[in-house]
């Protein structure tokens, strides 16, 4: 006969069993599946930051990317003299202009042309990527810095993005994300290496872009796949002397989803000259090119990808109908009716060319 301990001992046993058995089935449950096909960005409007703004004796341009953590907004200046980053206050839900919060100064010695900035809410640090200068022999870099603006870290570049291999000037690290897991960066470059493919033309051809995937503490390369960029719009089409078409920015949505920049620019047209899309890829059964040098006499299947918005369709809504230089992107807060926002922000390169806009367009993501 068992004593009350013993009786105890024997329902704890069981209880333990049994939420043993709770744990494994819930863990065999199939996750629930996202529904990316039905993805829609609504335009809901634009804000413009003035032009030559300035604060705390800056000049409130330059502004390549924009990131939204613990409920601020931050943006890096590619000003190479004077490299920094800002804090904004956007209000997606009102037409209230953009507030300048604060502007902290990168301490680095090095020379670098700041591209995108990300937070890091694990320990709250910023990674943000440098284009380098590849004819003066600069390489592209990653950095890993604190909230202060004091460098911790530099992540070794690889030998393929290393300024004396086949790295195109100006069409180096351009985007950043942070993977879900926390442990892994995505990079994405701007143009293909030379040993990959041509630059876009006006004609369709192979133009693939290499989309890394980084350990954020060692710099190594744990996957790597091809996005194919589609060639020079027909409506972009020179009336001068110059075109081009790229990657500005990603931005992870889950493990393998992730929202890409396309812009696509063209000079000597009176509305910017800019071509800019949205696109959804899946990486899932994309070919890993970790391994492959060249791009160029291999077959090899690129990154699935979707247009998810053209911005021709909103230019007529837009400040002068320009669609500017779009380079960064990000999810914001949720609306009012709490679907997800999602923002973009145009680089004015301190309206050196022409009399460019800074504009940060605001969406609504909505699925099914």
């Amino acid at each position: 006969m068992c004593n009350f301990t013993e009786i105890i001992l024997i329902m704890q046993k069981q209880f333990l069993q049994f939420l043993v058995l709770i744990l494994f089935v819930t863990s065999c449950v199939a996750p629930r599946k996202s529904n990316f096909d039905s993805l829609q960005l609504h335009f809901l409007q634009e804000k413009i930051i003035p032009p030559n703004a300035k604060f705390n004796n800056t000049i409130v341009g330059g502004l390549s990317s924009l990131d939204y953590a613990k409920n601020r907004f931050y943006a890096i200046s590619d000003d190479k003299k004077n490299p920094r980053y800002y804090q904004l206050k956007i209000d997606v839900n009102t037409k209230d202009s953009i507030k300048i919060n604060n502007v902290i100064p990168i301490k680095i010695k090095e020379d670098v042309d700041p591209e995108s900035l990300r937070f890091d809410t694990t320990d709250n640090t910023f990674y943000w990527s440098s284009e380098g200068n590849i004819r003066k022999d600069i390489s592209p870099a990653i950095f890993k810095m604190d909230t202060l603006g004091n460098i911790l870290k530099k992540l070794p570049t690889l030998t393929m993005f290393q300024a004396n291999n086949d790295v195109r000037h100006n069409g180096s690290f351009e985007g950043l994300t942070l993977d879900p897991n926390k442990k892994s960066i995505w990079l994405t470059m701007e143009l293909p290496l030379k040993q990959d493919g041509d630059e876009p033309k006006l004609t369709q051809g192979k133009y693939p872009v290499r989309i890394s995937k980084l350990n954020k503490k060692t710099g190594k390369l744990e996957a790597q796949f091809a996005y194919l960029l589609d060639k020079i719009p027909l409506d972009s089409k020179p009336s001068g002397k110059f075109t081009v078409n790229g990657v500005p920015g990603i931005l992870v949505v889950d493990a393998t989803h992730f929202l890409v920049l396309e812009r696509a620019y063209a000079s000597g047209h009176k509305n910017g000259g800019n071509t800019v899309k949205i696109y959804l890829i899946d990486i899932k059964n994309a070919t890993d090119i970790s391994d492959i040098k060249s791009l160029r006499k291999i077959n090899y299947k690129p990154v699935k990808k979707t247009l998810i918005f053209n911005f021709e369709t909103i230019r007529n809504q837009l400040k002068n109908n320009i669609v500017d230089n779009i380079e960064g992107i990000t999810f914001g807060p949720r609306l009012k009716n709490g679907n997800q926002s999602l923002l973009v922000i145009s680089d004015d390169n301190f309206r050196k060319f022409n009399d460019q806009l800074q504009q940060i367009i605001i969406f609504e993501v909505e699925t099914d």
